[in-house]
């Protein structure tokens, strides 16, 4: 007996438009055309390489008083492997995103944090043998804090 993969991450929203931008225009990730049309709640579903994010808005997220629903508690972060840190960083900086990074010397990992609009933290998480070469990783400024940012 074994678990092979996690399939889907989903994420609740009281904003879907914003949520939508974010996971588009700054993780870059592509919708999904096929969510199903019967759910009924709004929502996007995006692509990661056989793993998505599902985006659920509306009382179906948060149920009629804008309350996590029974059995909703939040997602504390999710971490996603990534290449090229040095122009993650850029990126996230060009799009006014906040971020803190990491260094984990231990594991030869560096680590960028950042929020999405429901202040879900993401962690992109760089193995240092992957980045192309020159790559300076994190810069000392804007550390990571467990359970501080």
């Amino acid at each position: 007996m074994q678990i092979k993969d996690i399939l889907h991450v989903a994420i609740k929203t009281m904003d879907l438009e914003a949520t939508n931008k974010f996971y588009a225009e700054v993780l870059g990730l592509k919708v999904d055309p096929n969510r199903p049309e019967t759910i009924p709640a709004p929502g996007t579903w995006f692509d990661f390489v056989g793993t998505q994010i599902h985006v659920i808005a509306g009382p179906a997220a948060y149920g009629e008083t804008d309350q996590n629903a029974y059995g909703g508690g939040n997602i504390d972060h999710f971490a996603v492997r990534a290449v090229g840190y040095d122009a993650w960083r850029a990126h996230l900086e060009k799009h006014g995103v906040d971020y803190r990074q990491n260094n984990v010397r231990n594991l030869n990992q560096w680590q960028i944090f950042l929020r999405d609009p429901n202040g879900i933290v993401i962690e992109l998480q760089f193995l240092v043998k992957d980045e192309p070469p020159g790559s300076k990783g994190p810069d000392g400024t804007k550390q990571y804090r467990f359970g501080y940012f």
